[in-house]
């Protein structure tokens, strides 16, 4: 979003705020052999400061570009039907908005790359009848190299320092650069509550504890996206210092995705066995019940490095007011800020919903003729780090934290530009979604700015 607002608006300054100190030149990704190197990575730098539901497997990657950066082996865009299907998380946009966002994205993050080949040919021949597919593009998957090759596109590191080193041939300082820095909250003058005027923030170690004194970066416009959890809890915050406190929806309708893995021998289908393999099970109905989406991918077992099958599968849930993010005053950093309590409780609908992707699971199971090294099972709350909610869009407060446009409903000039926008968290991968309601809020901000500059 930074990006292209700075292309489209050439007279916007921009400041990307970022806690952690890691500047990674290129992205890891779920597949192949890198799946090692992935998560060895993670569980070295990964933390959780959460309370509540997603305190066990939920986390958060201090480095600039988030978990996006360790993206999954899939991006696919949200399917149409999960924008409309949900009667408490329909979103409040036309029905082909995104698409020309869609199509810039894809042409972003997976740069036209294709999988293929005979073992992800016969796997589809199997799973016709589950309408089985090739990924829309293979982000991870380059069968002239195997599976473990990661995407050409530049990560989001190289793409900051770019615009880093144009405003230096310009002598000019339209883009700031803050790591190791913490937000601890925003602030509004006291003549005008609606109207935010600075961040106030603290300088953070490598452990992520502050150190030194606060200090504050003002701004005229200021964008929440630090994740659905952290984005929500920072608005919960800088509410409490507004006279009129915050709506009530503000930190609710959290979700993610009821996920499950498990890890399929096929060494005895040589057919299979040869990979890569990269496919895709679609939905299989518009039904509720069948919002689910099942991933198989070829990787190294991470117990004993066998090439084996990885099954994900990725259900939506039910969008629920209860389920949200609220404070938890008796437990602070450094700073004495509260940090994120978090409550995920599945609705009758998820468990039904959750049900029917172990079946469809174990129904591809059997269809492939492998036999599970790590049987299928649900993954801990917050494991899937695809939170969404708890900021949404909405048409009128009464529905939502935001309007359609991103905007908060409680202040004039801070947006939402995460995870949290999203009224329902469909059954896809998000990260293409959140590449395209950035580039969209961008373009809004953008008309924002020039409408200032002819006033």
């Amino acid at each position: 979003m930074a990006e292209r607002l700075y292309d489209e608006h050439p007279s916007a300054t921009i400041a990307v705020i970022e806690r952690g100190s890691m500047l990674l030149r290129r992205h890891f990704y779920a597949n192949g052999a890198s799946i090692a190197e992935r998560d060895r990575f993670l569980a070295r730098h990964q933390v959780c400061p959460w309370r509540g539901d997603l305190g066990e497997g939920g986390a958060l990657l201090p480095a600039l570009g988030g978990r996006g950066i360790v993206g999954g082996s899939q991006l696919h865009r949200f399917y149409r039907a999960d924008l409309t299907l949900w009667q408490d998380g329909s979103w409040p946009l036309a029905a082909d908005e995104l698409d020309p966002y869609f199509v810039e994205a894809e042409a972003r993050l997976l740069v036209g790359s294709r999988s293929g080949g005979p073992a992800q040919e016969h796997v589809c021949g199997i799973l016709a009848g589950l309408d089985a597919r090739h990924p829309p593009c293979g982000p991870t998957v380059d069968t002239r190299r195997g599976p473990s090759v990661g995407l050409p596109h530049h990560s989001s590191v190289q793409r900051l320092l770019a615009l880093l080193g144009r405003d230096r041939l310009r002598s000019s300082r339209r883009l700031t650069l803050f790591t190791e820095t913490r937000v601890l909250r925003l602030v509004a003058e006291s003549s005008r509550p609606r109207q935010m005027s600075r961040v106030r923030c603290v300088a953070a170690g490598r452990s992520g504890a502050p150190v030194g004194t606060p200090f504050d970066v003002r701004g005229g416009i200021f964008v929440l996206a630090a994740s659905a959890v952290e984005s929500a809890r920072l608005a919960l915050v800088s509410a409490s210092r507004t006279p009129d406190g915050a709506h009530s929806n503000v930190g609710r309708y959290l979700m993610e995705h009821i996920y499950c893995r498990g890890h399929l021998d096929i060494s005895e289908r040589r057919e299979i066995a040869q990979g890569p393999v990269n496919v895709f099970v679609p939905p299989q109905s518009e039904r509720l019940e069948d919002r689910f989406q099942i991933e198989l991918s070829s990787v190294a077992h991470p117990a004993d490095g066998r090439a084996v099958l990885r099954v994900t599968g990725s259900a939506a849930m039910d969008p629920q007011p209860h389920n949200r993010v609220t404070l938890s005053p008796h437990h602070v950093d450094g700073q004495g800020v509260p940090r994120a309590s978090t409550v995920l409780r599945l609705s009758p609908g998820d468990e039904r919903r959750g049900a029917a992707l172990l079946r469809g699971v174990q129904d591809i199971a059997v269809l492939l003729g492998g036999r599970w090294l790590s049987p299928p099972s649900f993954m801990p709350k917050g494991a899937s780090y695809h939170e969404v909610g708890a900021l949404r869009i909405a048409d009128t407060p009464e529905g939502g934290a935001a309007a359609p446009d991103g905007a908060l409903f409680t202040w004039d000039n801070v947006y939402v530009g995460d995870g949290s926008a999203f009224p329902s968290v469909g059954v896809a991968n998000p990260i293409l979604t959140l590449t395209a309601m950035g580039y969209r809020l961008a373009d809004r901000l953008a008309a924002r700015l020039a409408a200032f500059e002819r006033v």
